[in-house]
């Protein structure tokens, strides 16, 4: 879809765990950047690490992002990052993410439920952002895959980020706690 006049002046906040950063994480930026001028990865529960659903720190999850963005043509000057830490209400953390990120300059890409509700509520325009593979490409399939010894070789993440996943993100994975 090509970009429109509304759009092209506002910029995507896509919203994610990124635990680990996949190819369908990869295909909606791509999807997005057709749409926006600019993308904002907004890398969430920033404050959680080492844990079974949240194995890597935000640190850890920036850099696969950017290693990916790196390795597209054009991406790098699009592409920002922030990070979302957890609130002890939904409630405040909408606020929050309002509070920094004003509805009016940004539309939200996310494909969870809640994110949507709570946002579309704070007046955000949401992105119908599809989800690729989502069968195949599932953060939670991945991890778990990863732990049970599957071949680090076929995990679904892009061409950039085969070498780190074989050597540290599987090493990260397998030494969290359950």
């Amino acid at each position: 879809m090509p970009r429109t006049a509304r759009n092209a002046r506002k910029i995507a906040l896509f919203i994610g765990r990124f635990q680990p950063f996949h190819k369908g994480h990869e295909k909606i930026i791509n999807y997005l950047l057709r749409r926006y001028s600019r993308i904002i990865i907004a890398i969430g529960s920033s404050q959680e690490k080492r844990t079974k659903e949240n194995p890597f720190s935000a640190v850890e999850r920036m850099a696969m992002a950017a290693r990916v963005v790196r390795a597209h043509n054009g991406w790098k000057k699009r592409i920002s990052f922030a990070f979302l830490a957890d609130y002890p209400s939904n409630e405040d953390w909408a606020r929050a993410v309002g509070a920094r990120f004003a509805p009016k300059s940004f539309a939200i890409a996310s494909a969870n439920p809640l994110v949507r509700r709570l946002l579309r509520k704070a007046a955000y325009t949401l992105d119908p952002s599809p989800l690729f593979r989502r069968a195949e490409w599932e953060g939670k399939k991945i991890r778990a895959e990863t732990r049970n010894g599957k071949n680090a070789s076929i995990i679904p993440v892009p061409l950039a980020l085969k070498s780190w996943m074989e050597r540290e993100g599987r090493r990260i994975m397998l030494k969290t706690r359950f």
